[in-house]
């Protein structure tokens, strides 16, 4: 909140690049990923994922470890902090910034579009893209290369600039539920697109709850919801349980130290 107007968002996403390194190392030393990987391979192959919102790449990583064959997974995400760490970590190729933020007017930006930056193919393919955001060019490129498998969302989060970019008022997003609620439509919409009959869509959340039956009927509810939105058909939802980080940077569900659940939902395309 200290940086100027014009540094805002590159602070943004720099600051969420390093919170979110402190939950995706304890959350990987967990065996979490993993977890989710082997609940969405219970219901097919996962040698062709599009990973919505891949971060920092262990979501990538756990599915590749998993692929029995040949693979093809495709990674994106709108900070170029994330995707950096993701290039690193999996030996991929650094994408290329497609999204560059214009400066409004005082803390309010919209990012534009810079043409002909997709990436090359690669088995692990990084591309910077906000799937909120009209992209006709991203759009076509990623119907081209269908059909995959599965499309995964994992732990969709979001830096703490989002606020002040345009497209938030445009859309009428004014809360963290609001948002995740237009990001879980816009999963579907592209796993609507890329999807054949009886791929499958995971979108995984992370809540705590004293009750734990009373949150899962809930997530259920709407999860159920969601799939009336799209031509898919909740077929599983499962709680993994784990806890957050107690110390050092982080961006927490509950306090430091919480045990939480991860709700993973599998749908499938019909």
């Amino acid at each position: 909140m200290d940086a100027s107007d014009t540094d805002l968002l590159a602070v943004g996403h720099r600051e969420y690049a390093r919170r979110w390194e402190g939950n995706t190392t304890y959350y990987e030393e967990q065996g979490l990923y993993r977890l989710l990987a082997e609940h969405l391979a219970g219901y097919g192959p996962i040698e062709r994922v599009v990973d919505v919102g891949c971060g920092r790449g262990q979501g990538l990583a756990a599915l590749r470890a998993l692929s029995a064959g040949s693979h093809f997974l495709v990674g994106i995400d709108e900070n170029p902090a994330c995707l950096a760490a993701a290039a690193e970590r999996l030996n991929a190729p650094a994408p290329r910034i497609r999204l560059r933020d214009k400066l409004l007017g005082p803390r309010q930006y919209e990012l534009e579009h810079i043409s002909a930056r997709l990436p090359s193919l690669a088995p692990i393919t990084l591309v910077q893209a906000d799937i909120l955001r009209p992209d006709p060019e991203f759009e076509d490129w990623i119907l081209s290369l269908a059909p995959f498998d599965a499309v995964t969302m994992w732990f969709t989060g979001v830096h703490g600039a989002r606020q002040y970019d345009a497209l938030m008022s445009d859309l009428d997003i004014g809360s963290d539920r609001t948002h995740r609620m237009m990001i879980d439509i816009a999963a579907l919409d592209l796993a609507g697109g890329v999807l054949p009959p009886g791929g499958r869509l995971q979108i995984v959340q992370r809540g705590y709850t004293e009750h734990l039956p009373t949150l899962i009927a809930q997530t259920r509810d709407d999860m159920a919801a969601l799939s009336s939105y799209g031509p898919v058909s909740l077929v599983d939802l499962r709680a993994f349980p784990y806890r957050e980080p107690a110390t050092g940077p982080r961006i927490g569900v509950g306090g430091p130290g919480t045990e939480g659940f991860a709700f993973s939902a599998i749908f499938q395309r019909l």
